[in-house]
């Protein structure tokens, strides 16, 4: 009930507030998705622009905001935040949330513009229901490749979308930033993704952290924030094989900044944080052979849509692809990786020149953008 009557308040305060502050208005789930619009807020407060930020996380990051440019309402009530979305009256509003409309969230028409930001750089059409983005106005589009897929996704209402060739912030922010230390000797990080499909819920997860434990590197193991919801028995399981072994860690840290800098390699089934890391660190990756994560129920697994989704083609041109029959072998690729570090460096900075859109100043570019947003100059 307490929860109640704060959500009410917030949505109270939202309301109250001055308009120049509804000109800019994003929201965000959980602080997992918070740390995505973290670098292009920064930007904004620094260029002395207002704008209000929406969050239903209690611990969002910014919440310990303190800035005359940014007002931070906390809605944490699922009936309240339903309400709310359904009725909240801004100019521009940005989410980095799939289905918006499609029941659970809707729009308000009461806001003028829903725009898109890309938290992952998975494919638009794979990944995603089928209907994910049909409700948004305006798309940051990072790569070439999702530029594609969603003008074949709008075809019949192309000209009512807005398409703005913006790059991937996330990139930018991992090389721009500083970690306060630095401890990769040896250390290897598993990002899986989330989901029935997710290596995270087979067993050859246990073979291949024994594999590398056996050779004597330390493993850190980062789930997706969402499996600590959705595949929780298995993250139990993993943990009584390996939580009394000094070199094995499991990380809850909703922000992969000081992860993916304290790691020599990262390896993932389908997870797209293995494409941030190889594309700000010139690494490659090691990319598990197990089925494609695919959420769009119109598309089967033998469908040759998937041999050209981003981060199929992504698993050829910036790493390895490692059989689970080959699990044991893990080092023998390491070492791989270690003797031809020069070559992979320059064949991913040719490919992220050749595929992503602004990839030294997508973070400027992204503000640049919303500020025209905000002042009406759409393109």
């Amino acid at each position: 009930m307490n929860n109640f009557f704060k959500s009410l308040r917030e949505i109270s305060r939202f309301k109250k507030s001055e308009e120049e502050f509804k000109n800019i208005v994003f929201y965000s789930e959980n602080n997992s998705y918070s740390f995505f619009f973290k670098s292009i807020v920064d930007e904004l407060i620094k260029r002395d622009v207002k704008l209000s930020f929406i969050t239903s996380d209690k611990e969002d990051i910014f919440n310990s905001y303190f800035s005359k440019n940014l007002k931070v309402y906390t809605v944490s009530n699922f009936f309240l935040l339903q309400y709310f979305f359904s009725n909240i009256k801004c100019k521009n509003f940005f989410l980095t949330m799939p289905d918006l409309g499609n029941g659970i969230l809707n729009r308000s028409p009461f806001t003028k513009r829903y725009i898109y930001i890309f938290h992952s750089l998975i494919s638009a059409t794979v990944a995603y229901k089928t209907d994910a983005f049909k409700n948004y106005d305006v798309f940051f589009c990072p790569t070439k490749m999702h530029l594609g897929e969603l003008k074949i996704i709008f075809s019949n209402n192309f000209k009512d979308k807005i398409f703005l060739k913006i790059g991937y912030p996330k990139i930018n922010e991992l090389k721009n930033y500083k970690p306060k230390v630095i401890d990769k000797k040896n250390k290897i990080l598993i990002a899986p993704t989330w989901g029935s499909d997710g290596i995270i819920n087979k067993k050859e997860i246990l073979l291949l952290i024994e594999s590398l434990l056996q050779k004597n590197y330390n493993v850190v193991l980062r789930p997706h924030p969402m499996s600590f919801t959705k595949d929780n028995n298995s993250i139990a399981n993993i943990l009584d094989k390996f939580q009394n072994n000094k070199n094995f860690k499991l990380s809850d840290d909703k922000s992969n900044l000081d992860a993916f800098y304290n790691c020599e390699y990262l390896i993932t089934d389908w997870s797209g944080s293995a494409i941030e890391f190889s594309l700000a660190f010139k690494k490659p990756s090691i990319f598990l052979d197990t089925d494609q994560r695919i959420r769009n129920k119109e598309i089967k697994k033998d469908n040759k849509l998937l041999d050209h989704t981003f981060e199929n083609i992504c698993r050829n041109e910036i790493g390895i692809i490692l059989k689970i029959e080959n699990f044991s072998k893990i080092g023998e690729k390491l070492k791989t990786l270690d003797q031809n570090s020069m070559i992979f460096n320059e064949k991913i900075v040719n490919f992220e020149k050749k595929n992503l859109f602004n990839t030294e100043n997508a973070i400027d570019i992204s503000v640049n953008e919303i500020i025209k947003l905000s002042n009406n100059k759409v393109a």
